[in-house]
């Protein structure tokens, strides 16, 4: 068995998912109560959050905003003084010389470098030994680089890729949830980056339908490679902790490379 569903926008992977399958093996249907799994989140409630977006889940994406966005933004604008016919702030020496632009006001310099076109794969792979915390931690700190770019100028592409594997069949799936011309709304991204409820009840009602479930007996495979990376690819998780300092240095890194101009320390 080898599947391979692709859905350039959310709402079509929202319709197919939400159905009802023939699957035997439902787990994104089990009342699994465990902030571990799944955050707490029943089907229903899963699906609510998918369509409405995941607030809550703000807070955590502004502790990395703080952190990324003045790195990747610096040279966007900056105020730099003009000279004006009108305004609160005289410059004495151009009046006293009659100079008739004898007003200082606030214009902006652009930024320096032209905007890009990105691609970012996102991987919703994760072991069942990976913790919700990390989840959220790693999809948070994804939806603010995707914050900072845009911000920045750059125009982003976000796909959401679920990979697995068992013997020698794959089951993956991708998910444009952002193209380049949407504007961003980030508590839609939240969901699908940062919440686990996205892989461990909606992806795992889509691989329900595919017949995937009932394949690797529940287990749902292992998590996989996606096959196409776009420009930046952040990679399935099979075990451990997130370590912030180490994911936000790596991301900087690969910003870098793509000639992304930044603040250095």
């Amino acid at each position: 068995m080898t599947n391979y569903l692709y859905f350039d926008n959310i709402q079509d992977f929202w319709n197919y998912s939400f159905r009802e399958s023939r699957a035997r093996i439902k787990a994104s249907r089990r009342d699994r109560r465990g902030e571990a799994w799944d955050k707490n989140v029943t089907w229903e409630e899963a699906k609510h959050l998918a369509q409405t977006g995941w607030v809550e889940g703000m807070k955590e994406i502004e502790k990395y905003r703080a952190i990324l966005e003045p790195k990747i933004t610096k040279h966007i604008l900056r105020p730099v003084p003009e000279s004006s016919h009108t305004g609160y702030v005289v410059d004495v020496g151009a009046y006293l010389s009659n100079n008739p632009e004898c007003f200082i006001t606030r214009g902006w310099e652009k930024k320096n470098y032209p905007g890009r076109l990105f691609t970012v794969v996102v991987s919703c792979s994760f072991s069942c030994s990976v913790d919700a915390e990390t989840i959220i931690k790693r999809g948070a700190l994804v939806c603010a680089l995707v914050d900072a770019l845009e911000y920045a100028g750059h125009r982003v592409e976000v796909v959401c890729n679920e990979t697995s594997t068992k013997d020698d069949r794959k089951n993956e799936i991708d998910v444009v949830v952002k193209n380049h011309e949407q504007p961003l709304d980030i508590t839609d991204l939240a969901f699908c980056l940062a919440h686990p409820a996205m892989l461990r009840r909606i992806i795992f009602s889509a691989n329900e339908q595919t017949g995937w479930s009932d394949y690797t007996a529940g287990s749902y495979g292992y998590p996989g490679e996606a096959t196409h990376q776009g420009d930046l690819y952040i990679n399935e998780i099979h075990t451990g902790k997130l370590k912030v300092e180490e994911a936000i240095d790596w991301l900087l890194d690969k910003l870098r490379a793509f000639g992304i101009d930044m603040e250095e320390n």
